[in-house]
């Protein structure tokens, strides 16, 4: 027992060695991610023949999920999906397998059928499932985390808390800074970001109304975005 946990902490070290020059990295980093799976419409589907329509062409949707890309789109019960992309559906099961084609978040063109008039809807798809994962990466990398593109800051106008969310997040200590428009620092506390906390709430009740700049710092990388803060 002992000879298999000595052969299985050699074979660890080494894959961790070998990942790491695999990297070509001086030093690597933990980092968070949300990965997306699976393209989700949020629609349950039916044949033609199931239902009492006019035509026989097409498939009918019987509920739209709430919250999803259906309903955000404005997608009606006993709608009539024509053609996905200009792809002809007229088969339950084909439609299914045509949205799972694609990937989240794609923008994809639906071709409906509404109380006998032909619609065209462009559809951003949403995500069956979202997971957070780690992966490693050279330090070096994760210096462009700090975007616009992987950070979004939520509401402006922000009443109560100020929201910053993470697509992607090195784990580590930050630094968090509020400041009014001309500069002056009015808050600042440090934080350390562990595995899973890709989100960061800022009370922001006790601001006065106005312009402030959100700054976050974490390794030798910075993000600044403006913000507002209105109760009326």
């Amino acid at each position: 027992m002992k000879k298999q946990l000595l052969f299985f902490a050699t074979f660890l070290s080494f894959m961790t060695l070998s990942f790491a020059q695999y990297l070509d990295c001086k030093k690597t980093c933990v980092i968070d991610k949300i990965v997306h799976e699976g393209a989700f419409l949020g629609v349950q589907f039916v044949s033609p023949c199931d239902k009492d329509t006019k035509t026989d062409k097409g498939v009918v949707i019987l509920r739209v999920v709430t919250k999803t890309a259906a309903a955000g789109n404005d997608f009606k019960i006993y709608d009539i999906v024509l053609k996905v992309n200009n792809i002809e559906v007229n088969r339950r099961g084909d439609v299914m397998k045509l949205i799972k084609s694609y990937t989240p978040f794609d923008a994809v063109d639906f071709t409906i059928l509404r109380k006998g008039k032909t619609i065209t809807k462009i559809v951003t798809l949403g995500a069956k499932t979202t997971r957070v994962v780690q992966e490693e990466v050279c330090c070096e990398e994760t210096v462009s985390l700090l975007n616009e593109n992987n950070i979004s800051v939520f509401p402006s106008p922000a009443a109560e808390n100020l929201s910053i969310s993470f697509k992607t997040l090195i784990q580590g200590n930050y630094k968090f800074g509020i400041y009014m428009a001309n500069g002056v620092l009015v808050k600042e506390y440090s934080k350390r970001l562990d595995s899973g906390k890709l989100k960061e709430i800022i009370p922001v009740n006790k601001l006065q109304d106005g312009i402030y700049i959100i700054r976050i710092t974490n390794i030798d990388a910075t993000f600044s975005k403006l913000f507002a803060v209105n109760r009326e």
